[in-house]
């Protein structure tokens, strides 16, 4: 049988997969950051979300020092030991690698009082969950004493609301141009993960309620499926996008969504005005994070890239066929504006 792109990284077997799974991390930063998980407030975290290759690690760790703040890395991957949880909550710890890579757990209540997903960002907003993987990116032990957090997930899209209902932080969603983001995955050596993204296992087959909003599209949905890789995506990003709008379509709580390519070209004058919406003000007075250079999870190819090659250099990436692929989908379904070169 073939394995996994996660297996042949990271495990021999899936047994040492779900082995390191239940290993807590005794690490040093590990035990600064549960010492101090009283003092930290979750509705004094800030809150990054955005689809994958869309910029939120280049925005999170611009501003952690801003911020004065901790960074949480992606506490929903399926290597973060405290994962587990989650996908036993959803039913969905017996699936494979491949699936639990793109999986994005759902809730559509107000709040998550008496829900696992609580005690979960709970700890993921205070910085107490297990593992090395949240941890990846800070820069040294020093920033684990910092008393604020910075977390950011590509995973969170379809439980969101819920979370901010109930911790209260505020929330900056970034969001980039499709043929940017399938351009910047096929660059990653994690791109197969991609390529084995069925979207009817994703959005219509969980039993937890995320059926009633996404059968709306259950024939797009199975016509994508049949499609290339960046169609799929695309049609992945598209959908779970829709359900973010849906769940912020009253306008209110303390959430920005903010153009990746603005961000670029506007740099730290439009970071200013999102932070000051969301009414988010520095530690101490530092000044505004310079928005340049790469981030840790910038691909090789793309380190160094000015300004033009990270709004257009997409056109070098793709072929015509899937250019035109993933227009026609971001248009289907209403993101004309996305396109934004």
């Amino acid at each position: 049988m073939t394995k996994s792109w996660v297996e042949q990284k990271y495990f021999k077997t899936a047994g040492d997969f779900f082995q390191a799974m239940e290993t807590r991390e005794t690490s040093a930063s590990y035990q600064i950051d549960r010492e101090l998980a009283a003092q930290i407030k979750p509705a004094d975290s800030l809150f990054m979300c955005g689809f994958w290759r869309s910029g939120t690690t280049w925005l999170q760790q611009a501003l952690a020092a801003w911020l004065e703040a901790k960074l949480v890395f992606e506490p929903l991957f399926c290597l973060a030991p405290d994962a587990r949880v989650v996908f036993d909550a959803h039913h969905v710890a017996d699936k494979k690698f491949g699936y639990l890579l793109l999986y994005m757990p759902y809730y559509d209540g107000d709040d998550l009082r008496g829900h696992p997903l609580h005690d979960f960002f709970d700890r993921a907003l205070r910085s107490t969950l297990g593992g090395e993987w949240i941890r990846k990116y800070r820069r040294d032990l020093a920033e684990s004493y910092r008393t604020r957090t910075i977390l950011k997930c590509v995973r969170s899209q379809l439980c969101l609301r819920a979370v901010q209902n109930t911790f209260g932080m505020p929330v900056i969603h970034i969001y980039r141009d499709p043929r940017a983001i399938v351009a910047s995955a096929k660059m990653t050596e994690w791109y197969p993960m991609f390529e084995r993204l069925s979207l009817r296992r994703q959005l219509l087959q969980p039993a937890d309620g995320r059926a009633a909003f996404f059968s709306q599209w259950r024939g797009e949905i199975q016509q994508y499926d049949e499609q290339d890789t960046p169609a799929r995506l695309t049609a992945y990003w598209a959908l779970t996008e829709k359900f973010l709008q849906h769940s912020y379509a009253d306008g209110r709580g303390r959430f920005v969504s903010v153009s990746y390519e603005e961000l670029c070209r506007r740099r730290e004058k439009l970071l200013q005005e999102v932070l000051e919406k969301l009414s988010v003000r520095p530690a101490a007075e530092n000044a505004l994070p310079a928005l340049e250079g790469d981030s840790s999870s910038t691909s090789a190819p793309r380190r160094g890239a000015s300004v033009d090659d990270r709004l257009t250099g997409w056109k070098k990436i793709l072929s015509a066929a899937e250019i035109a692929a993933i227009e026609a989908v971001a248009q289907y379904f209403g993101f004309e504006e996305r396109l934004v070169s």
